[in-house]
C-alpha cells in the first residue's frame, strides 16, 4: 500500500473526547435537553438521502425537536454547537505526538487532509495546525456526514487519487472506518481496544505507531 494522502477527522482522533466532555461539563448539564435533542436531529442527518440544503434540514428537524421555528433552531446551533462549543475545545490539547506526525508526514511529501463531521473553525489554527492541510473541509460543507460516501469521496476527487491511496484515520469505527472501508480507502482506528475482526488496516492508540506504520507500508 502507498499512501499518497493521510486524512484524520479532528474531534476525538486529533484531540482526545475524554478531555473535551470534561470541560464541557457544565456547559452540558445546562443544557442537557437540547444537547440530547441535537443528538437525535444528528443521527437522524446520518439517514437522509437525499439532503438538499444540508444546515436547512438541520435546522427544521431540531425546531420539530424543540418546538421552535427553524430560524431560531439555526440560530441555536450555530450559537450553541458551533461557537461556545468550539471555545470548549480549544481549551484542549492535541494528542501527545500527533503534531510531530503530522509534520513528519508532510516533510516526507505526503499529502494532508482534514475532514470532520462539524465545522472546522479556528480548531486546526489553534492547535496550531494551520498551515499543513492540502485538503481541509467539514462533511457539512459536502452535505452528508460520515459514514455517507460523499465526504470521504470528496477527498479522492478533491486531491485527484486514487481511494486506496488515501489513509483515512479516526477514532469512530462505524463513521470513520467502515465508512472510509466501503468507498475504498485504507484506514487507520485510533482506539484503545481494536475491534475483533477489524476491517481497520492498522489499530493504533500512539501516534508514533502510526507513523511507524505509515512509513513502513510506503
Amino acid at each position: 500500500m502507498r499512501v499518497k494522502v493521510a486524512a484524520f477527522d479532528v474531534d476525538g482522533t486529533l484531540y482526545p473526547n475524554a478531555a473535551m466532555y470534561l470541560r464541557s461539563l457544565p456547559f452540558a448539564l445546562r443544557r442537557l435537553p437540547l444537547l440530547l435533542a441535537f443528538g437525535r436531529v444528528r443521527k437522524e442527518m446520518r439517514k437522509i438521502r437525499p439532503i438538499g440544503n444540508f444546515h436547512q434540514v438541520q435546522a427544521e428537524l431540531l425546531a420539530r425537536e424543540r418546538g421552535m421555528t427553524p430560524d431560531a433552531a439555526a440560530r441555536v446551533i450555530r450559537e450553541v454547537f458551533y461557537d461556545r462549543w468550539e471555545r470548549v475545545v480549544l481549551r484542549t490539547k492535541l494528542f501527545p505526538h500527533a503534531a510531530e506526525t503530522l509534520a513528519e508526514l508532510k516533510a516526507a511529501g505526503c499529502r494532508l487532509a482534514a475532514l470532520s463531521d462539524f465545522p472546522l473553525g479556528r480548531k486546526l489554527e489553534a492547535f496550531g495546525l494551520g498551515g499543513i492541510w492540502d485538503y481541509a473541509r467539514s462533511c457539512e460543507d459536502v452535505g452528508y456526514l460520515k459514514p455517507a460516501p460523499e465526504p470521504f469521496l470528496d477527498i479522492v476527487r478533491t486531491l485527484g487519487v486514487r481511494p486506496e491511496e488515501v489513509l483515512y484515520v479516526g477514532n469512530n469505527y462505524a463513521y470513520d472506518v467502515e465508512g472510509a472501508r466501503k468507498q475504498g480507502l485504507a484506514t487507520a482506528h485510533l482506539t484503545r481496544r481494536p475491534v475483533r475482526n477489524s476491517v481497520a488496516d492498522f489499530s493504533f492508540r500512539d501516534y508514533r505507531d502510526l507513523r511507524d506504520w505509515i512509513f513502513s507500508s510506503t
